[in-house]
């Protein structure tokens, strides 16, 4: 797509160990009819066939679209990211995990549209897309965004990830992803970004996310109960209140601290 009014996207997938789904992955990158886009791996050296895979990958496209291939330490995933991130060079940014993959070969054309119609939109998201079992059910988050994502976002991290599509410079201005283990890694990134920009909500998936067992935040009760707190310390940490919102710039708020200091005159 050279010489294309539609923007440039940096796909970004960072690797460890993770070669059970990174086929299914790589090879819905290269389906896509959507050309104008670049590939960011950062491989966090894995010890398994994840570097064998990416190879072959690379010597099936290297002629068809750029594919950057970095290696970082294992860190954790948010670390990853922020590391990719830095050698991004798209006008987009999307972020497709190893064991995700594109739900068909339009999914970033689809994802691209708008931006090429809005140029000052910052970012969009939709659906949340699961793979469970080799079925696939969409979980219609856009329902509880659509009318208020403000309001919506302070409830809980109704954001998927897997489906949300931002410009890169915005990434890096509000904050990137935290590397704190206390915390969700994108969540700060949504409650910060939604102050000064609202998404573009869309009825539609993207990218499916595939529950399994080896899931960081969805492979086991415990692992997702673990998650839903970290929501919660997120939350705190931006000072942000369920439904209420950013709580400092709270009417109510104001007035209970004000309260609060005249009690301990």
């Amino acid at each position: 797509m050279e010489n294309t009014p539609f923007p440039k996207i940096s796909i970004v997938t960072c690797t460890f160990n993770s070669e059970k789904f990174l086929r299914k992955a790589l090879e819905s990158v290269e389906r896509q009819s959507y050309r104008n886009i670049e590939h960011i791996i950062n491989d966090s050296f894995s010890r398994d066939g994840t570097r064998e895979i990416i190879q072959e990958y690379i010597v099936r496209n290297q002629r068809r679209y750029p594919i950057h291939v970095m290696q970082s330490e294992p860190r954790g995933v948010a670390n990853a990211l922020n590391t990719a991130t830095e050698a991004a060079s798209g006008d987009l940014i999307h972020y497709l995990h190893s064991d995700d993959y594109y739900a068909d070969e339009h999914a970033l054309e689809r994802a691209a549209r708008p931006f090429l119609n809005n140029p000052g939109l910052v970012w969009l998201t939709g659906n949340f897309l699961i793979e469970f079992r080799g079925r696939r059910f969409v979980l219609p988050q856009t329902l509880l965004l659509r009318r208020d994502p403000r309001r919506a976002i302070s409830a809980m991290n109704f954001i998927s990830h897997e489906n949300t599509l931002m410009r890169r410079e915005a990434v890096r201005q509000y904050g990137g992803f935290n590397e704190s283990k206390r915390y969700v890694v994108e969540y700060g990134l949504w409650l910060n970004l939604i102050k000064d920009h609202r998404p573009l909500v869309v009825d539609d998936q993207f990218t499916v996310f595939i529950i399994h067992s080896g899931s960081t935040s969805t492979g086991s009760l415990w692992r997702f109960s673990k998650a839903i707190l970290r929501a919660f310390r997120t939350q705190r940490k931006e000072k942000v209140l369920p439904f209420v919102g950013y709580y400092p710039e709270n009417h109510f708020y104001k007035k209970w601290k004000l309260f609060q200091k005249w009690l301990q005159a």
